[in-house]
């Protein structure tokens, strides 16, 4: 989103209001409408004379009468046609969606120049006040879910107010979720041969329109340099981000707004490797850009590092030591994530020694951002879900495991992260041909690449996943092929190029590459169409979950927070819940989304609030939207975690419908609960 600077909008907007008079204007009229000083008013209109003198314009002010512009008639409607089109370029002012309102709102006011009131808002975007009102109630629930309060002061404005690291990681989700359009990289120059493979063009401009001033070339080398300090390579996501948190991180020293100091910050973590490497890249950082950092700040960036996830290199001779040499608790919890999603797969995974070691290598960041609120945004969440429905639900339920063990919740971010390890475990079980999947776009887009190729081909076997500068000579002479989305890569007589959507043609090529191998036998797998289902109503530990007066049917709310808390009562009314039962699961929600594809949604406490197991099931008369999901059914979990045995077979159960199209179209369409119980009460041979 294009944005001109807020000094800049104020004197366009004062040169617009001349514009469209005719007749002379107090100095205190001008200074009430861009809401600022007599003084500053006369030196903006002193700054718009010279700036516009090519337009034959003038600024004439009298004694007791005011200011006016003199300027011919022919120049007048050129300049004022020239401020629109830089406001709006060649869009339509109606063209306007009300996501761009909101948008354009939020990424006014976390660039903090000044309180911004209604009445700015309005002009700036050519609406009413009243429309500025209608969109501030999304605006004000989108910081208010991230426990940040929106200020409203008569005649001072809008403000975000809130503690600091839940400011910064408001504005790192901010920046995820825009989206970059031609205007914007339009407005700034890019270097694209200087870019690290991670950052593409898109996210540069995002991060840019948000910190102009600040060099992120600069930072993206500190990065780098750090990369080198430590022995590893940070993934494409965690590279961005680091970034971003850095060029946060200084706009808001400059801003005099620091972190508080962390009272159990881990004096151990200061004999970490990656301690000396922040106060490294505090040192750079105070030197380049002039900026005294905290000791907290420090802390802040190793924390930053160590939950950063980073490229999973190893040979598969490795794997023992690897494991031998990790932390007995990642260990112990890759196991139990292990055996869980074996049960409720119906799938032995556990013999497969390299999802063992890349759910260990995996879990040591993972732990570090769960315990300190840090956010790894998955940017293809959202293909897991629809892909990889069961495996996705498989990892969602080990997430018990977490809160059992650690007391903490984890995020869809990192259920999503977890599938697509269990994905490629599920698929290499029935892979023969050894292949080396190369990606110029970082692991996460390598390993849904992955994924795909060993789904749609019995005979592939993904050994390694790699960013390109980690082929080596020797890894590709170990392999039979190399399937790349990089042109011109070594030995191109064993490498197959494709696309990053793995196309029809990309298919065709592989299948010719694998037909020279003589490798013939090739079997279009399906995303595990034909798990088995297993009873869960009706046999004795289920009958104990689910209760006919706990399925309400064509539900009229419309609101999910009002839906949780009246049916959450009603679940401590009957004594199955305790008191605060609603509360902690629409805190739980604040850490992440509950969303696990298909229009549904399990939302669920923690174990303290449950005083009996029972599952409550809404089904909405017409759908809600909630946290940017169409929501239909609700499944409200009050089920004791530390329950093995009944959450394997839930889950297990649960997700062999959900996976199952045809079966989440009749739960759509029923109007009897006996008929949805049926559904969860019948076996698919």
């Amino acid at each position: 989103m294009s944005k001109i600077s807020t000094k800049e909008s104020v004197k366009k907007k004062l040169l617009s209001e001349l514009l469209s008079r005719r007749e002379s204007v107090t100095v205190t009229e001008l200074a009430k409408l861009i809401e600022k000083t007599g003084r500053t008013v006369r030196s903006y209109l002193d700054e718009i004379q010279g700036e516009y003198e090519e337009y034959g314009l003038k600024v004439i002010r009298k004694t007791n009468l005011g200011v006016y512009l003199n300027i011919d008639e022919k120049n007048r409607s050129k300049l004022i046609n020239t401020l629109k089109e830089e406001k709006f370029g060649n869009s339509k002012v109606e063209d306007f969606s009300s996501k761009y309102r909101q948008v354009y709102i939020l990424k006014t006011l976390f660039e903090d120049k000044f309180s911004y009131t209604i009445q700015m808002f309005a002009d700036e975007l050519y609406c009413g006040k009243s429309t500025i009102v209608k969109e501030l109630i999304y605006v004000q629930r989108w910081i208010e879910d991230r426990n940040l309060t929106l200020r409203r002061r008569q005649n001072q404005g809008l403000k975000i107010e809130g503690n600091e690291k839940e400011y910064r990681t408001a504005l790192m989700d901010f920046i995820s979720e825009i989206q970059g359009t031609e205007d914007d990289i339009a407005n700034f120059s890019v270097n694209v041969d200087t870019l690290d493979y991670r950052m593409d063009v898109v996210n540069y401009i995002k991060i840019k329109s948000m910190f102009p001033k600040i060099d992120l070339y600069w930072i993206q080398h500190i990065i780098q340099e750090a990369e080198s300090e430590l022995g590893f390579y940070f993934t494409d996501q965690a590279f961005l981000n680091l970034i971003t948190h850095i060029a946060i991180t200084i706009e808001r020293l400059k801003n005099n707004k620091a972190v508080p100091h962390k009272e159990n910050f881990i004096d151990s973590f200061k004999e970490e490797r990656e301690y000396g490497v922040a106060k490294w890249i505090v040192s750079e950082l105070s030197e380049k850009f002039d900026l005294s950092f905290p000791r907290e700040e420090i802390e802040y960036i190793s924390i930053h590092i160590l939950g950063a996830k980073i490229q999973e290199t190893y040979d598969e001779k490795e794997c023992n030591i690897i494991i031998e040499n990790q932390d007995n608790n990642y260990v112990e919890i890759a196991k139990s994530i292990i055996q869980m999603s074996s049960e409720i797969l119906d799938l032995d995974l556990t013999k497969d020694l390299g999802l063992m070691t890349r759910l260990v290598i995996h879990l040591r960041p993972t732990i570090m951002r769960l315990k300190y609120g840090l956010r790894l945004t998955n940017p293809i969440l959202e293909r897991i879900k629809q892909e990889y429905t069961s495996l996705f639900g498989a990892a969602w339920a080990c997430s018990s495991i977490f809160e059992s063990r650690l007391g903490v919740a984890i995020n869809e971010d990192e259920v999503g992260y977890i599938a697509l390890h269990l994905a490629l475990s599920v698929e290499n079980l029935k892979s023969k041909i050894k292949v080396i999947v190369v990606c110029s776009s970082g692991l996460g887009t390598s390993q849904l690449i992955a994924t795909k190729l060993v789904k749609k081909f019995d005979d592939l076997e993904v050994t390694h996943v790699l960013p390109y500068n980690l082929l080596s000579q020797e890894l590709i002479d170990e392999s039979d092929l190399v399937i790349s989305t990089i042109r011109n890569v070594k030995n191109l007589e064993k490498c197959v190029y494709i696309s990053t959507l793995v196309n029809d043609k990309d298919v065709e090529n592989i299948e010719n590459a694998i037909n020279r191998l003589n490798k013939t036998k090739m079997t279009y797998l399906s995303s595990l169409k034909s798990t088995k289902k297993v009873i869960l109503v009706g046999n004795k530990e289920s009958e104990n979950v689910f209760d006919k007066e706990l399925f309400f049917l064509d539900n009229q709310n419309t609101d999910f927070t009002e839906t949780i808390i009246y049916y959450g009562k009603l679940m401590e009314k009957k004594g199955y819940s305790k008191i605060g039962f609603y509360q902690d699961i629409l805190a739980r929600e604040k850490l992440g989304s509950t969303y696990v594809g298909k229009g549904i949604a399990i939302p669920h406490s923690r174990d303290i609030f449950v005083n009996k197991s029972k599952i409550c099931v809404v089904k909405f008369k017409k759908p809600i939207t909630w946290q940017g999901n169409r929501l239909e059914f609700i499944f409200i979990l009050c089920l004791k975690f530390n329950d093995v045995k009944l959450i394997k077979k839930f889950f297990r159960n649960f997700y062999s419908v959900l996976q199952d199209d045809e079966m989440i179209l009749r739960m759509k369409n029923i109007k009897n609960i006996d008929d949805i119980i049926r559904i969860f009460n019948q076996e698919v041979e």
